[in-house]
């Protein structure tokens, strides 16, 4: 999808995973989690790392993300997470955003 996006557009490609980690979770609860891991290591290896058309990439999770993982091989790699300040501002509600939206609502305590 990325080669022919990029060949539509003329430009490489931003890839956005959210969740990355829930299939992870339930082949945990239910007994394939190796599988699923080669699985996913596979996938990410083609569309992160060896995938000329790709920008850059976003993936977001709940899972704690460990140096031996899914994204063992996988280099320019950073990781951040909900308290980094850096980013803040472009995930979540802000304290007036949520005001805003209890009062539209008509929500005067939670």
């Amino acid at each position: 999808m990325s080669e022919l996006l990029a060949k539509h557009y003329g430009k490489e490609v931003i890839i956005l995973i959210d969740e990355y980690d829930v299939p992870l979770d339930k082949a945990f609860q239910y007994g394939y989690y190796d599988e699923m891991v080669m699985l996913i290591r596979g996938l990410f290896g083609n569309t992160l790392k060896t995938n000329s058309n790709l920008f850059f990439a976003v993936l977001t999770g709940c899972l704690r993300v460990s140096k031996e993982s899914i994204f063992t091989g996988l280099n320019n790699f950073n990781i951040y997470s909900i308290t980094n300040v850096e980013f803040d501002e472009y995930f979540g509600f802000t304290d007036t955003e949520v005001k805003e939206m209890l009062s539209y609502y008509g929500i005067k305590e939670c």
